[in-house]
């Protein structure tokens, strides 16, 4: 289908945006270009373009550049049906304050911006951010998932991001706690419901495809022992805990939502996070294990992923102790979180590795899917093309392997 660029996107709307606050100047908006920020298939929950804007102001008659980015709810399809069952949660004024209030509120902690700047918008429920492409910060290959450089470099600043949550929930902790109410693993969620008629469904499919490739008997065994009581398990292991570290997880922490730059060597030398509308409150462990799970590359899972727990553990006790926060999280009680969401790994494994791994000419395009299409007890071909899928099929033992060689790990 072919993409459409919204009749708001007009020069009243960038006028706006890049006058913001400022009533002392009058921006003129000379041209403008729109066009898709991110290829069909890299990004699933709202449109995103790209609009390069020449302009002048009254202060100035200097013809100045900018870019911006601007994120929009889509109209069709399931992100739009998922968008209503959200109304209760509010998923844009959310995002819209983790941009506007929480970001600025941990610069102002550790003089480090987590993410792009936000920039006014005249239009409810859309988003306009800086362009970090302007800075040098691009998004990696999804399908190729991170090395062990990136891996330690995402997980050493989110560490700082979680720790500058911990001292902003001190200042104000029904700020952060109302950031992170959890949207998919509760019962009073819409789309938790959604998400629980799934599973039984996707292990299906994920079991009928190692019945083919053979020699995967005990990964056979492991998901069928593993439905009874699964999702009420998670609804309570993604609750905030009584005793213990918590955070504010980023929520949605894989590699489409970070952007790096790089050295002139090509070595990655910073990261930027995007994306924060499914930010939870909750033990750190998640934003970890959705991270390893869903971005982490062959290499790193296999051989690399204590190293990174120590990178992590190491980012996160300094920084609180920058903060002068008395909270530490030691490896010990780490390990067990991660234990804790060892099946939530393995369920990730089987959900959204096929979405990181799909061929790009095999994308879900969201505005043409429905949630009829989703049922995966009766599932749509463009369903079926992601488990088809020659990486997602050739990775899927390796990584279930590289689950159990981790569970393993984690016995303590």
């Amino acid at each position: 289908m072919a993409w459409e660029i919204p009749s708001w996107i007009d020069e009243a709307f960038l006028a706006s945006t890049l006058q913001g606050d400022d009533t002392k100047q009058n921006v003129s908006i000379v041209k403008y270009s729109v066009k898709p920020a991110v290829p069909t298939g890299e990004n699933y929950s709202s449109q995103i373009y790209r609009v390069a804007v020449n302009y002048t102001t009254d202060k100035s008659s200097t013809e100045q550049t900018t870019s911006l980015i601007i994120k929009a709810p889509h109209t069709k399809g399931i992100a739009a049906e998922f968008t209503s069952m959200f109304v209760e949660f509010d998923v844009f004024a959310k995002e819209k304050r983790i941009y506007d209030e929480l970001l600025p509120k941990m610069h102002d902690k550790l003089n480090l911006q987590f993410g792009p700047k936000f920039l006014h918008s005249p239009v409810e429920k859309v988003l306009v951010l800086q362009d970090l492409n302007e800075g040098g910060y691009t998004m990696a290959k999804r399908h190729q998932q991170l090395d062990f450089p990136h891996c330690s470099l995402v997980l050493s600043v989110l560490a700082k991001y979680h720790a500058c949550s911990v001292a902003i929930h001190k200042e104000n902790p029904t700020f952060l706690e109302g950031l992170g109410r959890e949207l998919l693993y509760s019962n009073e969620s819409p789309i938790g419901q959604q998400l629980k008629g799934w599973t039984g469904p996707l292990f299906n499919i994920i079991g009928g495809i190692l019945q083919e490739k053979g020699g995967c008997e005990q990964y056979i065994d492991f998901l069928s022992s593993k439905l009874d009581g699964l999702w009420d398990s998670f609804v309570e292991k993604f609750k905030p805990r009584e005793k213990g570290l918590n955070v504010l997880n980023h929520g949605d922490f894989w590699v489409n939502n970070m952007l790096f730059k790089y050295d002139d060597s090509g070595k990655v030398k910073e990261v930027k996070f995007i994306d924060f509308a499914a930010a939870r409150y909750t033990t750190p462990a998640t934003d970890i294990v959705y991270f390893i799970w869903s971005s982490a590359n062959e290499d790193v899972r296999e051989n690399r992923l204590d190293e990174l727990s120590d990178v992590y553990l190491q980012s996160l006790n300094a920084t609180l102790e920058l903060l002068k926060c008395e909270e530490r999280l030691s490896k010990s009680e780490l390990t067990k979180e991660l234990k804790c969401f060892s099946d939530w790994a393995f369920t990730l494994i089987c959900q959204f590795l096929p979405l990181v791994l799909t061929d790009s000419k095999d994308a879900i395009n969201t505005e043409e899917l429905t949630l009829a299409d989703m049922d995966l007890s009766d599932p749509s071909n463009q369903m079926l093309k992601m488990y088809e899928g020659k990486l997602f099929q050739a990775a899927l033992p390796t990584a279930l392997r590289h689950h159990q060689k981790w569970l393993s790990s984690l016995e303590i």
